[in-house]
């Protein structure tokens, strides 16, 4: 079994594709058909080709065990990492323009930051990023795709509209390069296990390089130390004791609340409430037949559940018009107590406000009665697309993406990560600690462009044991979306209008200007609009493939 391995053997052998990412975007997108990968519809394409082979690396050992869904945990680095990598990966590629997005503050320019100068001299090339806050990407990444200047490497969001036809489009077919044992080149590339690489798939070739994420996807992160300082139930088992808790936290005098995002806009407490309610993940498959969670009462009991909790006054009052840095900050602050996000934002939580102490929550099951339940992400957070070259010029930017990708425990990680010893992070038993310069300057997104296959760590013992008992505790309870690497064309076509049709509604629901009982209606409508020929589609595509 290999340590990377975060989904059922069952799921990566589905034939998937480039935007089957999109489930783990929103529950509005995945109810307009998640899976909407699998390259223009070539499924019978996508199923000859041949996926990277896997060659995982294997010059460290974990201090705590991987397992089936589960990642392995380190309490800190080698006493001595070795350089995995001789030369310089981009020697002779002169300057690579790069647009990616950020979460945190855009780092200072080459100029007046001595990392990234120290980053293009260790690569060997001009690493030309272009940095884009993530509020503002969507907006960059359209008119870039419009333009004719188009980048070296570009980060595209998985919801982008026709994902597979830009792909096409716009970017190299990655083929050649990396299917099979061709992948061998790039080890680390190699190193990167299937599930991560499933969503690249698209036309019947590989179309963009992985940002490998586990399947555990979203998480509910919680204010642990504030809900010790109130002597609340930091575990609940049912809907009525979460709401206990969140009622415990809450105080808006004091100017505190429970929670900041209501997942209208995706994620947030919708999610959370959906997977108490025992809604699918996205789809349901029963028998070959399609149902979408926004079509179950579980939908409807978790609209009512979130718009009853916006109405207890339980979430910040800017709730809805919080960007996601906002909610980050609220979290941070100690404005509310708890938030959805991704589950690799446990390190950035405690790294971005140091003395909180942060913890988890599994959904427990609505009523009490029932098992807890969690909903698996993607396998990567976006797709990066390369553009268009010669040979010589593809293979270059490959070996630069290989090199971005070194694995935990080797020297080019740790600079990656943390940058120089003594200028940007000083080490302690193993575990970096960032400097003032280094908090600024090692802020290049690299991770959002590509990456190393996950892990639990680098950290204090009691922080990577506490992240590893919940991901332990989660591994067992993973409900998977049933069209994840399936396509559909009218998804494709249609996606954002059938969104739309639902999003109006839905946040008049949560915000108690209408009753939960409109959505019936509204879900027709969507039915009606394109929603039935999606479901027809995926059913299609499912029984080709079973």
């Amino acid at each position: 079994m290999n340590q990377h391995r975060v989904l059922s053997r069952r799921s990566l052998l589905r034939g998937a594709g480039a935007m089957s990412l999109a489930a783990a975007a929103a529950p509005l997108v995945a109810a307009c058909g998640s899976g909407t990968g699998g390259g223009g519809g070539d499924v019978a394409a996508n199923a000859r080709l041949k996926l990277p082979t896997y060659v995982p690396f294997a010059g460290v050992k974990p201090d705590l065990p991987f397992g089936d869904n589960l990642l392995p945990g380190f309490y800190g680095y080698p006493a001595d990492p070795a350089a995995a990598v001789t030369g310089k990966p981009g020697e002779g590629a002169g300057k690579v323009d790069i647009l990616v997005n950020t979460f945190t503050p855009v780092p200072p320019a080459p100029g007046s930051n001595k990392y990234w100068q120290a980053l293009n001299e260790r690569v060997g090339a001009e690493l030309a990023f272009n940095i884009v806050p993530d509020a503002d990407y969507g907006i960059k990444l359209s008119t870039t795709l419009t333009g004719d200047d188009l980048p070296d490497l570009v980060m595209l969001q998985s919801w982008t509209p026709n994902l597979p036809a830009v792909l096409k489009a716009k970017f190299a077919d990655l083929t050649p390069y990396l299917s099979g044992d061709a992948v061998k080149e790039y080890p680390f590339l190699a190193n990167i296990p299937e599930f991560s690489w499933r969503p690249m798939v698209a036309n019947g070739g590989i179309y963009g390089l992985p940002t490998p994420r586990a399947g555990i996807g979203n998480v509910m992160f919680t204010r642990d130390d504030l809900i010790a300082q109130r002597s609340l139930n930091p575990a609940p088992k049912s809907f009525e004791e979460f709401v206990e808790l969140c009622e415990g936290l809450t105080d808006a005098k004091a100017g505190r609340w429970a929670l900041g995002d209501t997942g209208i806009g995706g994620g947030g407490a919708l999610m959370f409430a959906l997977t108490m309610a025992g809604a699918p993940n996205g789809w349901a498959v029963k028998g070959g037949k399609f149902t979408n969670a926004v079509e179950t009462d579980s939908y409807t009991r978790a609209l009512e559940a979130v718009a009853s909790m916006v109405k207890r006054g339980l979430f910040h009052p800017d709730a809805f018009s919080a960007t996601f840095q906002q909610g980050r900050d609220w979290f941070g602050t100690g404005k509310i107590a708890l938030k959805t996000d991704g589950y690799a934002a446990w390190d950035i939580l405690l790294g971005t406000y140091p003395g909180i102490d942060v913890g988890a929550m599994a959904a427990p099951a609505y009523d009490g009665g029932g098992k807890s339940r969690h909903f698996t992400g993607p396998g990567s957070f976006a797709v990066t697309g390369v553009k268009k070259g010669d040979e010589a010029r593809i293979k270059q930017l490959l070996s630069i993406a290989n090199w971005m990708a070194a694995p935990f425990g080797t020297a080019e990680h740790l600079f990656r990560k943390f940058g120089v010893e003594g200028v940007d992070y000083t080490l302690q038993n193993g575990v970096p600690t960032p400097t003032k310069q280094g908090e600024t300057d090692v802020k290049i997104p690299m991770n959002y462009l590509i990456d190393q296959p996950p892990v639990l760590g680098p950290g204090k013992k009691s922080v990577v044991d506490k992240q590893y008992a919940f991901h332990k505790q989660v591994a067992p309870l993973l409900v998977e979306d049933p069209t994840v690497g399936l396509y559909s064309t009218a998804q494709a076509a249609k996606g954002s209008a059938l969104s739309k049709i639902l999003s109006g509604a839905l946040s008049e629901i949560v915000r108690g200007n209408k009753p939960a009982s409109d959505w019936s209606g509204i879900v027709r409508n969507w039915r009606q609009s394109g929603g039935d020929q999606v479901r027809k589609e995926f059913e299609a595509a499912y029984a080709q493939q079973h």
